[in-house]
């Protein structure tokens, strides 16, 4: 991926706050939740939730998951495997510039059920659309 592509890619996921993730539930059953998010230069993406939610509960069986970040103006989808991070290792990477703050992280910082999908990718597809869509597959990450 040319750095270009990789910065419109960049530039598109952090001009957005909300997405839909699916995962799989532990008698592969879909679920699918729309949810805020925030992403890394490395296209790495956190979101927050509940432990009591039907996504975390299905990414303790299969930490795999699917992602769509939408509009208009283009798409990303996106394969990835999530790692659960507390929210003390969220804020850990806040302060440290990593990510910048997930919308919403003040509200339920306080919630003793609130934990962070850390979300790594392993396949990212990115449309720009226009008269004629630009579309770039991404499978080698750093």
């Amino acid at each position: 991926m040319s750095e270009e592509t990789a910065q419109a890619l960049r530039d598109f996921m952090a001009a957005r706050s909300l997405c839909a993730i699916a995962t799989v539930t532990s008698d592969s059953r879909p679920e699918a939740a729309y949810v805020a998010y925030t992403s890394n230069e490395n296209h790495h993406l956190i979101v927050g939730t509940s432990s009591k939610s039907r996504k975390y509960q299905n990414l303790l069986q299969n930490q795999a998951a699917a992602v769509v970040i939408a509009d208009t103006e283009g798409e990303v989808q996106y394969e990835g495997t999530v790692e659960v991070i507390t929210p003390e290792q969220y804020q850990a990477a806040f302060t440290a510039g990593e990510f910048p703050k997930l919308p919403g992280f003040d509200k339920y910082r306080s919630d003793p059920s609130q934990v962070y999908l850390k979300i790594t990718p392993t396949w990212i597809r990115f449309i720009i659309h226009g008269e004629t869509d630009q579309i770039t597959e991404i499978t080698e990450f750093s």
